[in-house]
């Protein structure tokens, strides 16, 4: 229930702040638009008017001074009457014109400029409640039937990029358009002064971001419309052709034909990812290939440990995707749907300092997310009734023990995959590749399974689709999890006995070599890539570095300190009558005797700063940290994470490993603290001589990873035998 509460506030919370940024702010744009209109209104009327009232003045005065240049005229003004000789009236009569009609040439500017604000924050307004409406109504049509899910998300995927593109560019508008008025208006101020036009500059910048913002928004919102072209799935494995094996073809085609199926246009068999079928494009690696139509995907260590009936069930589940909506919903909204997600995430976190762009980002997400429950919903009855079509090939008792059997092969495989990707590079010929297909059984046959009760929880792996946890798929076939139930699904693989899918393969050995081999290849290559890149982090740190506390403005403080000390001292001695303090020599010395005591002390501190700079504060070296606060150095490879502050005080903060040891800080080291219970060491300085706070931190960061990378190579360099490795963690895969 608590848990249940707090993500309902989590949700209530999400909403408001989606509402604060999509409805909200663009109302508070709508406010200052009608804000600027009437200041907008009353300059310009109070411009218009001063320009009539001053042309009309000084044509009059103009008159006077032609008859009598020396008559005095007196204007009454806002404050006392003002005379002036009639001369005199003409030119400061004319610079108070000139200033008017400025006055009335910034205000017509600034009108435009009103509706700038209150149109872009209209229309970032109507695209944001479009969105939100359009989002729930696709949300709640979604959860109608999964037809209505592909054409509710069809039509939103067809609105949402110009949803988005017109809140940006309506955001954007809006905000240039409030930046420059404000920045217009302060050419209207009568104390137009240094810090004005500080305030103008930072209004015109202002609006230039805002501008460059709006660009960089909508050249990133192509990406958004650039996603109906879903990329191609990456996957490893080997297209089968029917002349490799023929049974198979024969095998999946009798079960294509009993579901009423569509058959797949290409088999692909891998070392892993499970079982799945696709009508996406697939990239196949090693051979860099492109398959398109339907394929349905047949992990090959699987096939080696199931039996005819379940191989079949599995089978005939994958099948039943190509039926029905199944096909549509695969096809045209699988791909685009995860695709959409990933673009709107790609744009949030290129959004960085782009704000224009954030309004839309949160809308993007809130119409997507309106989208999940339904997509959860319709995924998992998808998987309820392929398991149960599955089921009609076999049995329940069958599909239920491949299900079971599938989620105990799996850690088997993960075990003897990452044993080959971790292994030497001591293979010469294409006779001597493994067969990690083999390895897997023999694995089992050896070691027993893994219990299989906590992998009921578990969903089986998929490329696209997430499917129901196993034991409600079970309990969804109608079958009991007893004892006969995992006596089936957990028994031992026959040792020398030919598996089901030697029968469908012409060459089943072979096969399972060549895929070895190239995954073998493949880890290979990933190794030597990851060799290049730790010796490349391991040669950035491979020298010792001395830092030294930068104690040379504390030590300038001090020396003022003191200078102020002894100035105030002498000022009490020297100057004490005009102080007030008489001939009290008792109040002369003991003032005295305390400005002199400053004085030394801060004397006494600068000179221990002095003296100390000589000695390194830490030095970095390949293997470890030495500081001179510590008893002993802290080996990098103990540290579990690290941080630089330099807010208040500069300090480095080391997080060590549960098994690291932790030393002592000398008791000097009043700035440095060492938390034995949450192991957390904190050396305190006042900062690094000559390095700036964020180039101390990387300095850090690069001997912290530089150890890792060391001590991953020489483990690499010392990697025991697979035969030993395996002796080692046997039955703990």
């Amino acid at each position: 229930m608590a848990q249940t509460s707090r993500r309902q506030e989590t949700r209530k919370i999400a909403s408001l702040g989606l509402a604060a940024w999509v409805l909200l702010l663009p109302i508070a744009l709508v406010s200052l638009g009608i804000w600027q209109t009437q200041r907008a209104a009353e300059t310009l009327e109070h411009a218009r008017r001063s320009s009539a009232e001053l042309s009309t003045t000084l044509a009059q005065v103009k008159n006077i001074a032609a008859s009598d240049p020396t008559a005095i005229l007196t204007f009454q003004g806002a404050g006392e009457p003002t005379s002036l000789a009639a001369l005199v009236a003409v030119s400061q009569i004319e610079a108070a014109l000139s200033q008017a009609d400025e006055e009335l040439e910034i205000s017509q500017i600034r009108r435009p400029l009103v509706w700038g604000t209150i149109g872009g924050a209209v229309l970032a307004f109507f695209g944001g409640a479009l969105g939100l409406m359009a989002a729930g109504i696709s949300g709640i049509r979604a959860r109608v039937s999964q037809r209505q899910l592909i054409a509710s998300f069809q039509r939103l995927r067809s609105l949402l990029p110009f949803i988005l593109a017109t809140v940006v560019i309506g955001f954007s508008i809006g905000v240039i358009s409030a930046a420059l008025f404000e920045a217009v208006s302060m050419g209207l101020w009568a104390d137009f002064t240094t810090g004005s036009a500080k305030l103008f500059a930072v209004a015109v910048v202002l609006a230039v971001i805002a501008a460059y913002s709006a660009f960089t928004a909508l050249r990133g919102l192509k990406d958004v419309f650039a996603l109906f072209t879903p990329e191609p799935l990456v996957a490893a494995g080997r297209v089968i052709e029917e002349t490799e094996a023929p049974e198979l073809w024969r095998f999946v085609r009798s079960l294509a034909g009993r579901q009423h199926a569509l058959l797949p246009d290409t088999i692909i068999v891998g070392l892993g990812q499970g079982f799945f079928v696709t009508e996406s494009q697939l990239r196949l690696w090693p051979e860099d290939r492109l398959v398109t139509g339907r394929s349905l995907y047949l992990p090959a260590a699987y096939l080696d440990l199931l039996d005819q009936a379940e191989i079949a069930a599995i089978i005939g589940h994958e099948l039943a995707h190509f039926s029905g909506e199944d096909t549509t919903y695969s096809q045209q909204f699988t791909p685009i749907y995860a695709g959409l997600w990933r673009a709107l995430a790609a744009l949030g976190r290129a959004d960085g300092g782009r704000f224009v762009l954030y309004p839309a980002v949160k809308l993007g997400f809130h119409a997507m997310q309106r989208f999940d429950h339904a997509v959860a919903h319709w995924s998992r009855l998808r998987e309820f009734d392929a398991d149960r079509s599955g089921s009609l090939l076999a049995t329940p008792a069958d599909a239920a023990s491949a299900l079971i059997r599938t989620g105990i092969i799996a850690p088997a495989v993960a075990y003897v995959l990452q044993r080959a990707y971790a292994g030497p590079d001591d293979t010469g010929s294409d006779d001597a590749w493994p067969d990690l297909v083999a390895q897997t059984t023999e694995l089992v046959t050896t070691n027993g399974w893994s219990d299989p009760m906590p992998l009921l929880g578990d969903r089986q792996p998929h490329p696209t689709d997430s499917h129901p946890p196993t034991i409600q798929r079970i309990s969804a076939l109608g079958v009991e999890i007893g004892d006969d139930l995992l006596r089936r699904a957990m028994r031992q693989p026959e040792p020398g006995a030919r598996s089901f899918a030697d029968d469908l393969f012409s060459d089943w050995a072979g096969l399972c070599r060549l895929l070895s081999k190239d995954f073998i290849d493949d880890a290979r290559m990933m190794r030597d890539r990851r060799r290049e890149v730790l010796e490349k982090v391991v040669a950035g740190a491979s020298q010792e570095t001395v830092v030294y506390d930068n104690v040379k403005p504390m030590i300038w403080t001090m020396v003022i300190v003191a200078m102020i000390f002894a100035g105030f001292g002498l000022t009490v001695v020297f100057l004490s009558g005009q102080l007030g303090l008489g001939y009290d020599e008792f109040a002369q010395s003991l003032i005295a005797a305390i400005t002199a005591f400053g004085a030394v002390t801060s004397l006494l501190y600068a000179a221990f700063l002095d003296r100390s700079a000589a000695r390194p504060l830490m030095v970095l070296t390949p293997d470890a940290l030495l500081a001179s606060r510590l008893d002993k150095p802290v080996a990098w490879t103990d540290v579990a994470g690290y941080a630089v502050y330099a807010s208040s005080r500069f300090a480095l903060r080391l997080w060590l490993n549960q098994d690291a040891p932790v030393p002592k800080k000398h008791w000097r080291a009043i700035y440095s603290k060492i938390d034995r219970r949450q192991r957390i060491i904190t050396l305190g300085a006042l900062g690094i001589k000559g390095v700036k706070a964020a180039d101390f931190s990387a300095l850090v960061g690069r001997y912290h990873e530089a150890a890792y990378a060391r001590q991953e190579l020489a483990a690499a360099m010392l990697h025991p035998s697979r035969d030993a490795s395996a002796d080692e963690t046997a039955g703990k895969y």
